[in-house]
């Protein structure tokens, strides 16, 4: 129940700190030196090599996040994704957070991201993430990203059935999915 009050309060408070820095930057032009300074709304696609830490297994995760810059740097959306593991297949849901530290200009700027929410397949559980990399901006509505991220999975237990000469028996398996991944990403 805390973890829950703890990610809503978290989700709670992005939009009013995100809105606080949109009103100290006023009168912004939309391109600096033919670069696009993001604005307004922003749909963002990814596809990520995911690398599972405790079995070195790989896997896939495709994401969408939509959302809005509230300022030149400070983008904040929401997003859903299909995370493809090795045994079973994971549906992230999320809040995520993304500052470009140096968008005035800047065809190549230094980003981070972050996200919370929870991942499904039979139940809920808490998800979180983040991510260090670059955005590569072009003239007109659209930037390319790579990033190098690390993600958190609450781990899963499950039962499984196995037979010996006796008859069966019940093995009890928690199975961690917490991963790092190499990312691309297209926004527009």
């Amino acid at each position: 129940m805390k973890k829950a009050l703890f990610i809503l309060a978290a989700l709670l408070a992005m939009p009013v700190l995100a809105s606080a820095q949109e009103a100290s930057v006023q009168g912004r032009q939309t391109t600096i030196d033919g670069v696009r300074v993001p604005s307004g709304y922003q749909g963002h696609i990814e596809y990520s090599n995911v690398f599972f830490l405790e079995d070195s297994k790989t896997g896939m995760s495709i994401s969408t996040t939509h959302g809005f810059f509230y300022s030149d740097n400070m983008f904040v959306g929401l997003g859903l994704g299909v995370l493809v593991a090795p045994e079973d297949s994971y549906v992230p849901v999320f809040a995520s957070a993304k500052y470009i530290f140096q968008p005035y200009g800047k065809k190549v700027s230094p980003t981070i991201q972050m996200r919370m929410g929870s991942f499904f397949n039979d139940g809920a559980k808490p998800y979180l993430d983040g991510a260090l990399g670059l955005r590569f901006a072009s003239n007109h509505d659209f930037a390319f990203s790579i990033l190098v991220g690390g993600s958190y999975l609450a781990p899963i237990e499950y039962c499984e059935w196995d037979y010996d000469r006796n008859g069966d028996y019940r093995v009890d398996v928690k199975r961690n999915l917490s991963c790092l991944s190499l990312r691309m990403g297209i926004e527009w």
